[in-house]
């Protein structure tokens, strides 16, 4: 069988990806998001194909990217491909199609189709590709076990993501697994943590966990390898509303006087509850509304907002605003009727948030698309948008840098501005430092860069979180 070649222009670090897929029989590709990953893969598996080295793939992804790779296979082949629906029957269906080449499934199906997977494994030489492999970074979670049962059954073995420390360094040790059964990081979790991570919970012998990536995974960042407009961060600094700081120091002062009766090792114990308390100040800081319906005052954070929208749109044409509480999507919606603006959120059906994400492409009245970053922080590319504005943000690290590469990707033809909104003396300040902190790590964990100060590696925290968060 031969494989038509894409139509579409191949770039030179797509074909040194491609053939770096091709000679391996288990590899990493961790190029930064928007370096066209997915047109690499395909390219690999068609050539494979061709050549009679495989029959053709399992690609295991997100849900709401299952469509998106039946697009990508459609843009950039000729070959048959099978998406596996929702439900039972659905996946049954697609099983049916044994002539196809590509097989896509969503990773909470594995663990309900794991012997038909390996089935079909043991059937026809096939490469097993996980699309956002940070997926399965939790080593105990359901879908990493089922997922891992599939590799020994798999001709080739592929991971995927831009981001393959999604929040810490630990976060490799299952991809790797899943790509070399634990030759490199070992195949006990506990094992790699004790020789990895300190006993003080920051991080030691990080130089040869680098090195361990480099020997399997190939990682290009869009600087020095494409030419793309540039992307600045430009932070907003916002001052709270009176009721609002009020409602805020009451509530910040009454964590404190529970973390000051902690002890040492009780604030270890209480480390989730402590982030739960956290982020129900980082809801405070966005909109009291959140937590107090009664609130009536307008959030500092909206007021900032209508003037950025004002001033950016005439220059953007259309503006992506990301808030990670989805109260806070509905009520920005209603706030910007009169620029039409569309919602993505993770309550979504998959037909709605397709259709707002149809209509912010292809409409010229709507202007705002308003959404939370872990629903739509994968796959999509929204280019006709060059300003993002995070009215808040959470502590996850892949949220944030995933979604605002939404914008600047390879079609992006403006120079492109990420804007964040930061209450002034609040956890704002923290989340900021602490995502700059966990970048600056994972940078260095992924060969981003040769360097890495010591406050970063023993994860040293700056003195205003610990009046907050740490007996006195």
């Amino acid at each position: 069988m031969t494989a038509r070649k894409s139509s579409h222009t191949t770039l030179p670090h797509q074909e040194v990806g491609t053939k770096f897929l091709r000679e391996r029989d288990a590899a990493g590709l961790f190029d930064e998001q928007g370096l066209g990953k997915s047109k690499q893969l395909i390219d690999a598996i068609s050539q494979d194909i061709a050549t009679g080295v495989l029959d053709g793939a399992l690609i295991l992804c997100p849900n709401i990217l299952k469509n998106t790779w039946g697009e990508e296979i459609e843009k950039h082949s000729d070959l048959r491909y099978a998406v596996f629906g929702s439900g039972r029957k659905a996946r049954r269906d697609a099983f049916r199609s044994l002539r196809a080449n590509f097989y896509i499934i969503n990773y909470e199906a594995v663990a309900a189709e794991v012997v038909s997977l390996r089935a079909l494994l043991r059937f026809k030489r096939i490469a097993v590709v996980l699309d956002e492999s940070h997926r399965i970074k939790s080593p105990n979670a359901k879908v990493t076990r089922a997922v891992l049962s599939l590799r020994r059954e798999a001709t080739k073995r592929y991971i995927m993501t831009g981001t393959p420390v999604a929040n810490k360094p630990e976060d490799v040790w299952s991809q790797l697994l899943f790509l070399d059964d634990g030759a490199r990081l070992g195949e006990s979790f506990d094992a790699f943590c004790a020789h990895y991570k300190s006993n003080e919970g920051g991080y030691r012998r990080l130089d040869e966990l680098r090195a361990h990536l480099a020997d399997i995974a190939i990682r290009r960042e869009k600087e020095g390898t494409v030419a793309l407009p540039s992307k600045i961060i430009v932070r907003v600094p916002v001052d709270l509303a009176p009721v609002q700081r009020q409602m805020y120091d009451t509530m910040r002062a009454d964590l404190e006087l529970w973390v000051t009766r902690l002890s040492g090792e009780e604030v270890l114990t209480q480390a989730e509850n402590i982030l739960t308390r956290l982020i129900r100040l980082a809801q405070l800081a966005s909109n009291p509304q959140l937590i107090d319906a009664r609130y009536v005052e307008t959030p500092a954070k909206f007021l900032a907002l209508d003037t950025l929208i004002n001033d950016r749109l005439p220059i953007a044409n259309k503006i992506i605003v990301w808030s990670s509480f989805v109260s806070n999507i509905d009520t920005l919606v209603a706030r910007y009727t009169h620029y039409k603006p569309v919602a993505i959120h993770g309550e979504m059906t998959n037909d709605a948030r397709n259709e707002s994400i149809r209509v912010f492409k292809q409409d010229p009245t709507v202007r705002l698309m308003i959404a939370n970053p872990a629903a739509a922080r994968e796959g999509l590319t929204l280019t006709e948008s060059s300003c993002a504005i995070y009215v808040d943000r959470t502590f996850n690290l892949v949220d944030f840098l995933q979604s605002q590469d939404r914008i600047h990707r390879l079609s992006q033809s403006k120079d492109c501005e990420i804007v964040l909104l930061l209450a002034q003396d609040t956890v704002d300040e923290f989340v900021d430092f602490a995502l700059c902190q966990k970048h600056r790590l994972a940078r260095y964990t992924q060969n981003d860069v040769d360097e890495v100060s010591a406050e970063d590696l023993t994860l040293s925290k700056p003195d205003f979180l610990r009046a907050l968060v740490q007996p006195h």
